[in-house]
């Protein structure tokens, strides 16, 4: 459970968030309960990562490294374009992009496979560390953009995924 207190014109009000599911949470404000559903998550990290070990043997990462690209400010023609907004017609509602450069190790889902917040889409390796790039929220694989051993840039598109 978490705990906020927020202001609203100069007064104060607690409110606690307890997760039920992916997305549905108990919202308690003051003395009032509420079930909500999470429908868009526009404001959280753009891409979920959760970092791990590569394996490697000996000094040496198994297979060829990602090729080398400077890393560094972009100017803003070169920024990923920012995600899609969600959509109630079953079309495309987000766009999982790098966020960092690397080599796709495996992609987890085919297109059409229904996914979960937190469920993972793509393995990507970076610096010797494998990347589990997670689904930000519920949805359908609309469309699989890379492939394993393909190699990636800052904001290359990865995945599209739609509405249920």
């Amino acid at each position: 459970m978490r705990r906020y207190t927020l202001e609203v014109g100069g007064q104060p009000f607690v409110v606690d968030v307890q997760e039920v599911t992916a997305d549905r949470y108990a919202v308690l404000v003051g003395d009032q309960e509420y079930e909500v559903r999470l429908a868009s998550d526009e404001d959280m990290a753009e891409t979920l990562i959760t970092p791990g070990i590569a394996p490697t043997r000996g000094n040496h990462a198994l297979g060829p490294g990602p090729s080398v690209r400077p890393v560094g400010p972009r100017s803003s023609d070169q920024l990923p374009p920012p995600l899609p907004r969600p959509s109630t017609d079953g079309q495309v509602v987000g766009a999982l992009t790098a966020p960092m450069p690397g080599k796709i190790l495996s992609v987890e889902v085919n297109r059409g496979d229904l996914v979960s917040r937190g469920q993972t889409l793509v393995i990507l390796e970076a610096m010797k560390m494998k990347n589990a790039i997670k689904s930000p929220y519920d949805g359908v694989v609309m469309e699989i953009l890379v492939q394993a051993e393909q190699t990636v840039a800052y904001g290359d598109l990865l995945v599209q995924l739609g509405e249920e």
